[in-house]
């Protein structure tokens, strides 16, 4: 064997054993913090780990921050800030675009009487089970009773306006009472929550096209005090 060629063998060698195997390049995950109406920058508390074994955790102050996502990992970021419900909410590795992700956080403001609509809470149609995909939003409310052991809320159930009323206002019932449960199930009190059934008595609008109708089948979350 020749010198070229025991060059190559032995590099053969080293490739095949990972010697010059290169590292994941990390994704760079950057996130601006924001109050979801006035749009102005909000001063905050993030903490972020690596799913699932936490195995990777950083915190931060500000109302921008970044980091880098190894090895193909899913992160769950918290976002707490004075005045503002907390939020929590997962970054999936796979929104990757070009080695980074960017993400516009929206805190909402947890004042008394305020109003949060669940937007991403999911229900089968016609029933009151919770979908696996509104867990997120709904252990933000969690968090945001964890924070301030005084706050009481008032849930509140709508259905859309077409319909038997009677059925309508049952089902809006059992949706409150579901949410309640899963609430309760993750350690608040149930002293804590009051729920309100209004089925098709308030909608939000009387359109009769699908996007309308599923706006009308809605939770939102009263605060009665803080």
């Amino acid at each position: 064997m020749n010198l070229k060629s025991g060059i190559l063998f032995l590099l053969t060698i080293f490739v095949a054993s990972g010697v010059f195997a290169q590292e994941d390049t990390p994704i760079i995950f950057t996130g601006n913090i924001i109050d979801a109406e006035s749009k102005e920058p909000v001063e905050s508390k993030i903490k972020y780990e690596s799913l699932p074994y936490g195995s990777k955790i950083g915190v931060f102050s500000g109302y921008s921050f970044n980091f880098n996502m190894e090895g193909d990992n899913d992160y769950m970021v918290v976002v707490r800030a004075d005045g503002y419900t907390t939020h929590t909410s997962t970054i999936k590795a796979d929104e990757n675009k070009e080695g980074k992700i960017d993400k516009v956080i929206e805190l909402v403001p947890n004042g008394i009487n305020r109003l949060i609509r669940l937007d991403k809470l999911i229900f089968a149609l016609g029933k009151a089970d919770i979908s696996p995909e509104s867990h997120e939003e709904l252990d933000q409310i969690v968090a945001m009773l964890n924070d301030s052991e005084t706050m009481t809320i008032q849930l509140e159930g709508h259905t859309d306006f077409r319909g038997n009323a009677k059925q309508n206002m049952k089902l809006s019932e059992n949706r409150v009472e579901a949410v309640k449960s899963y609430i309760v199930g993750n350690g608040i009190s149930k002293k804590r929550i009051i729920t309100k059934a209004f089925g098709g008595t308030q909608p939000l609008s009387r359109a009769g096209d699908s996007a309308s109708r599923a706006a009308n089948r809605r939770v939102e979350v009263r605060i009665l005090t803080n």
